[in-house]
């Protein structure tokens, strides 16, 4: 225990991304002083490099049943009570977002993710309006308008490249502070009502993935600050995890330039996905966008490797010139700006594309045996132009010569599962209150966001978002009433 303090506040807020600026919206907005301590030099988190839509529910009944559905095919731990609280809260974000700017205009991008599930049609997903462009331009609207509330309507102090280390308990186990690194010194913080943890995931922390995440390699999008370091001060205070195997992956490259890998939107027609021996393994069009790792992560024990980790995505020259394989190469990638050129050229140069001239040749290039490639790729020009994929049920255009690969040059792309978050971490339950080993809350401790979320196995896209908004909402204001009695330096958790 801190003995003597350094700062104090009634409510700290550990992470300043969407859930940690909700947050502390909230404890403000319910009449606690707030201080919020943020690892890097800025903020945003994933909630920056994300597309910047948020799941909400119109219809409170069938968007339980949609949600409870998913937990039931992914056999993951559910709390149904926490889920009704989501939605009930998550339906009260718009009118929320509303009251931080007025004349807010938002528009729908999207619905559910499985829209064959009962309930499904329910889900809508919105974003919000603005001036921003480029591919994070409705999460840059989002974080402005968060972070604009959070620094200039409500002055709330921010400490900046002060990452948390260590959270302050009493004898009787309640969080009562945060040590913290300050320009290389620890100081301590003094939090008189409650913390709330809303550092993120654990995507660059490579040995958490390894131990809770099946596939490999794994790369990981979005904000490199997520080190999971809320997750081991969680530990640390004795809590309680779950839903660790449970990620947002999507599919990507990884390339020396840069730190995060960049995502890939492809798939599209002219595009086949082929494995390590060469051969189709799924219908590429199917997968959905945020579940690409349960697409890949098969293994073969009798290779004893993942042969579908690297797969390659294989097109000609036609397709190489309709236009770039990759629109959304910056989406998610925190502190890379990077446009992919119109017909794919600079990414030859740089070898990101390997290039051929026949398909023997690119097989020799990629390692795989190439009557195999050339037999796959045969078979899918023959489906093509008969407009039946006969292996995985795809989809044809009308244009089917589009979507054929016969023409000179060929090209391959080395795609890899690529994390845009984790989900997994302290269990929270629906006061957004930290629980311990025994379901029993610890007191003085709340999360909100992707650290310890509600998703499991399956996730709905806009979910995290969703998330961060209203479990940034529920930890906030219940941190700010958490009630504590005092004697002399020591607390006692009412």
């Amino acid at each position: 225990m801190a003995t003597t303090w350094d700062k104090t506040a009634e409510v700290v807020v550990i992470g300043y991304g969407g859930a940690g600026a909700t947050a502390a919206i909230a404890a403000h907005d319910a009449g606690a002083s707030v201080l919020i301590l943020e690892s890097t030099d800025k903020g945003g988190g994933n909630t920056l490099v994300s597309f910047g839509g948020f799941m909400y529910p119109e219809n409170l009944s069938d968007a339980f049943s949609y949600l409870k559905t998913l937990y039931e095919f992914s056999h993951s731990d559910k709390d149904d009570e926490l889920l009704r609280i989501f939605a009930e809260e998550s339906a009260k974000t718009v009118d929320w977002l509303k009251s931080l700017y007025k004349g807010l205009e938002l528009q729908v991008y999207g619905g559910a993710s499985y829209p064959d599930i009962k309930g499904a049609s329910s889900i809508k997903r919105y974003v919000i309006k603005g001036l921003n462009k480029g591919a994070t331009a409705f999460a840059q609207n989002l974080w402005q308008m968060l972070s604009h509330a959070v620094q200039e309507q409500r002055a709330i102090q921010i400490l900046t490249q002060t990452p948390a280390k260590r959270l302050v308990t009493n004898r009787d186990g309640a969080v009562i502070g945060v040590i913290a690194l300050a320009q290389g010194k620890e100081i301590a913080i003094r939090a008189q009502k409650g913390v709330v943890l809303a550092t993120g995931g654990y995507e660059f922390d490579s040995q958490t993935i390894k131990n809770n995440i099946k596939g490999d390699p794994v790369y990981s999008l979005g904000h490199p600050g997520n080190r999971g370091d809320g997750l081991r001060m969680a530990q640390k205070v004795g809590a309680k995890l779950w839903h660790m195997n449970g990620v947002s992956c999507a599919f990507g490259m990884k390339v020396p330039e840069f730190e995060s890998a960049l995502l890939m939107d492809i798939g599209n027609a002219g595009q086949i996905f082929v494995d390590k021996s060469g051969k189709r393994f799924i219908n590429e069009r199917a997968v959905e966008r945020h579940a690409g790792l349960l697409a890949v992560d098969f293994f073969d024990t009798h290779s004893l490797e993942y042969p579908r980790i690297p797969f390659y995505l294989i097109f000609d020259e036609v397709t190489r010139r309709r236009g770039p394989i990759s629109r959304k190469a910056g989406l998610g990638s925190a502190g890379i700006q990077y446009a992919w050129s119109t017909d794919n050229s600079e990414e030859i140069k740089k070898g990101w594309i390997q290039q051929a001239e026949t398909l023997p040749r690119l097989a020799q290039r990629l390692n795989i045996n190439e009557t195999t490639l050339v037999e796959t790729i045969e078979r899918w020009n023959e489906d093509t132009r008969q407009g039946k994929d006969t292996l995985y049920g795809r989809e044809t255009p009308d244009n089917r010569h589009s979507a054929t690969i016969e023409n000179q040059p060929f090209y391959a792309m080395e795609v890899y599962p690529c994390l845009l978050n984790t989900q997994g971490g302290p269990r929270r339950n629906e006061k957004a209150q930290v629980v311990d080993v025994f379901d029993a809350p610890i007191p003085g401790l709340y999360s909100a966001g992707e650290l310890g979320s509600m998703w499991g196995l399956i996730y709905q896209g806009g979910g995290n978002i969703a998330e961060c908004l209203a479990f940034g909402r529920i930890a906030g204001t219940n941190a700010a009433r958490e009630k504590f009695s005092h004697d002399n330096d020591k607390t006692k958790a009412i």
